[in-house]
């Protein structure tokens, strides 16, 4: 068995990394081949960047649009490679890298590993969340992965008869947790995802793990 375990960019992630400035890159050459057809289009005959750009030789604009392209796809690129979820396992620790921060689990601070749909998810011994994050690895090998270096893996959430139905009249929750889960809420109404998942963080460190079903959040609380 391998000294540590790793969990990558899924194939979709790669497939888009790659893609990303070939295509753009491509899409820039042949794009002054377009212009004729473009400039006929009544929302931008009038385009001073369209006749500029026809106006120029087309070999050498081609050029500089497929450069530009391709540029333009190896930051696109960039930006799948940061976002995706990375993960080093060994006996003794989960390292994660994600949106270019990495965040280091102890072995003993785990209680349980399980996935919910395309969902990695970390329990700690006090029930709190200590990772929830998606991947597009297959949920076969991530249990493999850990189960070979002795991680507690769970084919279910063990806390799941513990959530409940938040709703607007529930203030029982306290004024600081209230007012989290209703800007939240408009977050996820929203498509918000970073200020979602920053919301998720912050609950967490006021004993609150919260779960989504569509619009709808479900949580449970645990203690220290």
């Amino acid at each position: 068995m391998k000294d540590t375990s790793t969990i990558g960019m899924g194939f979709l992630e790669k497939l888009f990394a790659v893609l990303f400035p070939i295509v753009l890159g491509t899409i820039g050459w042949f794009l002054p081949r377009l212009l004729d057809f473009i400039i006929k289009i009544p929302l931008f005959n009038d385009s001073k960047v369209i006749v500029l750009l026809e106006s120029l030789d087309p070999f050498w604009t081609s050029i500089v649009l497929m450069i530009i392209g391709a540029i333009i796809g190896v930051l696109l690129s960039l930006t799948v490679y940061s976002e995706a979820l990375k993960v080093s396992i060994s006996d003794t620790e989960i390292l994660i890298n994600k949106d270019d921060k990495e965040n280091r689990i102890n072995s003993s601070d785990v209680k349980e590993i399980f996935m919910e749909d395309q969902t990695v998810i970390i329990t700690g011994n006090k029930g709190q969340e200590l990772l929830r994050e998606k991947t597009d690895i297959k949920k076969g090998i991530i249990r493999e992965k850990f189960l070979n270096h002795h991680y507690p893996w769970s084919e279910q959430d063990s806390y799941a008869d513990q959530y409940k139905l938040w709703t607007l009249e529930d203030r029982t929750v306290g004024e600081n947790v209230y007012a989290i889960l209703y800007e939240r809420r408009n977050a996820i109404r929203e498509g918000d995802k970073k200020k979602i998942k920053h919301l998720r963080m912050d609950l967490n460190e006021l004993g609150i793990v919260v779960k989504d079903e569509g619009e709808v959040q479900y949580i449970r609380k645990f203690h220290d």
